[in-house]
């Protein structure tokens, strides 16, 4: 994701692509970018209301247009939408109608919108009535590219581990930096779990078993099995494959 560095590099494009820009700086829209050599060339937004997330401002520099950087800014962002759990993305527009019907959105009517979109300034206020109201739907249902900055890292309180999650409906993968000499306590999940370790060792504790798991190897943990793991002297990562997904790290 962008940040407030980049806003007027962004309102300077905005500006240049004839889209609305006066409620940008005190809004709650995030801004994914396209960068080539420094330059700005490219830029999608979104603002997220629970369930919903209104789509702001996809824009792509004049001299960089045809070359697919329009289509990669908005799948990065579904992306991240479904990362926040977002359902359904909503936009309204009066120039790119045939080019949102191309990628799956549909027309909808602006009665049918959720009270936090048309509470939004863009809705009531900035842009006309003529505008073409858009929906896309359950987002889950869809296929999705996470690159990293979709991957937002995050600390497990317990351990002090760095971990990112990327979930389907039913499927969790995540990717784990366990700090030397840690240990997850004794747990169980629902979640049937396979761990791959791609560098250093873990130890699995199961009943009265202790499995070593070094680099290259697997482990598959059965569902409510209860187990300890642990790393020694040295920094462990690892990735992990969930099923139901695992609401700990979701």
């Amino acid at each position: 994701m962008s940040d407030k560095s980049d806003y007027d590099k962004i309102i300077s494009l905005l500006s240049k692509n004839e889209l609305p820009v006066s409620d940008l700086i005190n809004s709650k829209t995030e801004f994914i970018v396209s960068v080539d050599n420094e330059h700005l060339v490219g830029c999608i937004g979104i603002e997220h209301y629970e369930k919903d997330g209104l789509l702001r401002s996809l824009a792509v520099d004049l001299k960089y247009r045809n070359k697919g950087i329009g289509i990669q800014l908005l799948q990065r962002l579904l992306a991240y939408c479904r990362q926040l759990e977002m359902d359904n993305v909503h936009l309204l527009t009066t120039t790119a109608e045939k080019y949102f019907l191309s990628k799956g959105f549909a027309k909808s009517n602006r009665d049918d919108a959720p009270q936090s979109i048309k509470a939004t300034t863009e809705f009531s206020s900035i842009c006309p009535s003529s505008s073409a109201y858009m929906t896309l739907k359950q987002i889950n249902k869809r296929a999705f590219l996470y690159t990293d900055e979709v991957k937002i890292l995050q600390i497990d309180k317990e351990t002090q581990s760095k971990y990112w999650a990327v979930k389907g409906e039913k499927l969790m993968f995540t990717y784990f930096e366990v700090p030397p000499n840690k240990t997850f306590q004794e747990h169980f999940h629902e979640s049937e779990q396979i761990t791959n370790v791609l560098e250093g060792k873990l130890f699995f504790q199961i009943n009265d078993d202790v499995f070593c798991v070094g680099q290259g190897d697997c482990i598959v943990i059965p569902s409510n099995i209860p187990h300890t793991v642990w790393s020694t002297e040295k920094q462990v990562k690892a990735v992990d494959a969930w099923t139901p997904i695992n609401d700990k790290y979701k």
